[in-house]
């Protein structure tokens, strides 16, 4: 996440002007093409929209856009989304990750007070954070997987809601080369505290609202799906 160099007497922004225009640009293209080729519909949207304030949202990680397809959900305000160091070396999508605004997971305790100094600037501003709590992308994969704690320990600390979000999978029509694909954007769920049994408490329900979304709607059609992973 680049940020412009604070004048004197000048609050500094989360991210440069440049930063913030191509992230507007580049989640309208990336919603018409998840539109279009992969037939994605969302529904719940207003789930968020009601949401005032900062907001932790979190998915299933199942596609290589699923982040922007995530963060693009939000309408007046942007979304910065966490992701693996080494995704912002990649030679082309590097690129792409350093200027839509991601946070770089942290690896040091160095990095760590960086990373939770810029979540808590972004959350304080009122914009949102989506984590993957299961860690690593397994494409078209149709079951939750473990959670890590991250994100919901980061949301009791900082008094802000999580808003789940599920991908799940929709008919697959025959001129599709995969099947179509769904976001459910879940009511929040807010922290009750900050110690550690609130933590688990947050995820749990986190958990079970996005589990019940899959049992409905965590089906691809009549043909198998091959997963595939990768960290992210």
């Amino acid at each position: 996440m680049s940020a412009e160099v604070p004048r004197e007497g000048r609050t500094p922004r989360l991210w440069s002007r440049a930063d913030a225009v191509f992230f507007d640009v580049a989640m309208a293209i990336v919603r018409g093409y998840g539109y279009v080729v992969h037939g994605l519909r969302v529904t719940g949207r207003e789930h968020l929209d009601a949401v005032r304030g900062g907001v932790v949202t979190v998915s299933n990680h199942v596609h290589y856009l699923d982040g922007p397809w995530a963060a693009g959900q939000f309408r007046g305000r942007r979304a910065a989304v966490t992701s693996q160091p080494e995704n912002f070396r990649l030679p082309v999508a590097g690129f792409l990750v350093t200027h839509l605004l991601a946070l770089a997971l942290p690896r040091t305790p160095g990095e760590l007070r960086t990373f939770e100094e810029r979540l808590r600037r972004v959350l304080d501003a009122g914009q949102g954070v989506h984590v993957f709590p299961e860690g690593e992308l397994v494409m078209y994969d149709t079951a939750l997987r473990p959670f890590r704690r991250g994100a919901f320990a980061y949301a009791c600390r900082l008094g802000v809601p999580v808003v789940p979000m599920v991908f799940t999978y929709g008919p697959w029509p025959w001129w599709r080369p995969r099947p179509s694909i769904r976001l459910t954007i879940l009511p929040p769920e807010r922290p009750r505290g900050a110690a550690p049994a609130d933590v688990a408490e947050l995820l749990a329900r986190c958990r079970e609202a996005m589990d019940a979304v899959v049992r409905d709607h965590g089906w691809v059609g009549d043909r198998p799906v091959t997963a595939r992973r990768r960290r992210t």
